[in-house]
């Protein structure tokens, strides 16, 4: 005769492991939370300066560059407060010193000059 316990069928003994909760399986680094959303506000900072006619033909050479790096810093500062204030990132989750204000700078910057320039190009010609 057998043992008592050899009779056991394998679905028995197979483990399931618990399932993540859904939260901890669609978490989204916060890093990345940032640079997606200083890419999108740079794209509506461009949007902006057109909706606002921010061009040399509307306000003159001097005065529209003036006006278009003002529209671009007030849309990085609202990104910054965001960051700060509504997101509440300190500098533990950003992984860094004053990286609210540091982390994808370099996005936003590009991104913001590459659409304006593509909008300012599509508008005039």
């Amino acid at each position: 005769m057998g043992r008592p316990n050899q009779n056991v069928s394998v679905l028995s003994k197979t483990v399931i492991p618990p399932s993540q909760p859904a939260q901890s399986r669609a978490m989204i680094k916060p890093t990345s939370v940032v640079y997606w959303m200083r890419f999108f506000l740079a794209i509506m900072a461009a949007f902006a300066e057109q909706l606002l006619h921010v061009n040399v033909l509307t306000l003159g050479s001097d005065l529209a560059q003036i006006a278009g790096v003002g529209v671009g810093i007030v849309f990085y500062l609202l990104s910054v407060m965001i960051v700060k204030y509504l997101l509440r990132y300190d500098d533990a989750a950003l992984k860094g010193k004053n990286r609210q204000i540091t982390l994808g700078g370099g996005t936003f910057i590009f991104i913001w000059i590459m659409v304006t320039v593509l909008l300012n190009t599509l508008s005039v010609g």
